[in-house]
């Protein structure tokens, strides 16, 4: 493995998970030690680690923990929810989170090959900004993996690299298929991917024009706060937890 001082580290993974509203400090814990492994011992986007290859993993609290003042938390996840694709830049967690990953990489001596930022509700907004912000500034991949977290504008250029991932509703039969029923977890239904598209003479709106490519509905059992469930009654028929679906999914698309 070569290392590049003024470029990325090749084969080397930087994984962030990123709390939302008021979370629990370790709240995302078991899902940080879950994918590191994964990663070690798999390797990751159809290529082996190899050895004395940097993993590096961390909890980051773009909006601050349970110990922080939720109204001053809810105003700031409110506006960037709300923010243009022009004012990214203005992104409270999106900055947060960019200061501290870059941080880290002069810790290091060089950027990842590969940033992960995985972000729970409010923190998956976060992580967009994010990695916006990342792109814009060095070189090195990023990618985003946004659960439970309120819809928001995309920037074009970022949308084949993030996943959304919210729970999966109970179906509803319309003939002969199946229609996805509406997620049990709120949260991932607020906000708006949509914009003014021109067609014809007179501008039309448009739902999904700001949408990541790459949406899936997992089967969890429960609803916002249980993605990253482990224990019973958390496990379906087949003994699959919350967590389990998640980390399949995840992979699934990194590796796909």
């Amino acid at each position: 493995m070569r290392k590049h001082s003024n470029g990325p580290e090749e084969n080397s993974v930087a994984v962030y998970c990123l709390g939302g509203l008021a979370t629990a400090p370790h709240f995302m814990e078991n899902l940080r030690i879950a994918i590191e492994a994964r990663i070690r011992e798999q390797g990751l986007g159809g290529w082996t680690l190899p050895p004395g290859a940097s993993v590096h993993s961390r909890l980051l609290f773009p909006y601050g923990d349970w110990s922080r003042n939720v109204m001053k938390q809810l105003w700031e996840i409110g506006a960037d929810v709300r923010l243009g694709l022009r004012r990214i830049e203005r992104s409270t967690g999106g900055r947060r989170t960019a200061a501290e990953v870059e941080e880290d990489e002069s810790r290091h001596g060089s950027s990842a090959g590969m940033t992960l930022l995985i972000g729970h509700s409010g923190g998956g907004v976060a992580a967009l900004h994010a990695a916006e912000l990342l792109t814009a500034r060095r070189s090195g991949e990023c990618r985003v993996v946004m659960i439970g977290s309120p819809r928001c504008r995309v920037p074009d250029r970022l949308k084949p690299f993030v996943l959304s991932i919210a729970a999966q509703g109970p179906g509803k039969r319309k003939g002969k298929g199946v229609l996805p029923g509406k997620s049990p977890d709120a949260v991932s239904r607020m906000g708006s991917h949509g914009g003014w598209r021109k067609r014809g003479r007179l501008p039309s709106w448009q739902r999904d024009k700001h949408a990541p490519e790459y949406r899936l509905h997992v089967p969890i059992i429960g609803k916002h706060a249980d993605y990253f469930r482990e224990r019973e009654p958390y496990r379906n028929s087949e003994g699959k937890s919350n967590l389990d679906h998640i980390m399949e999914a995840i992979f699934s698309w990194l590796e796909g």
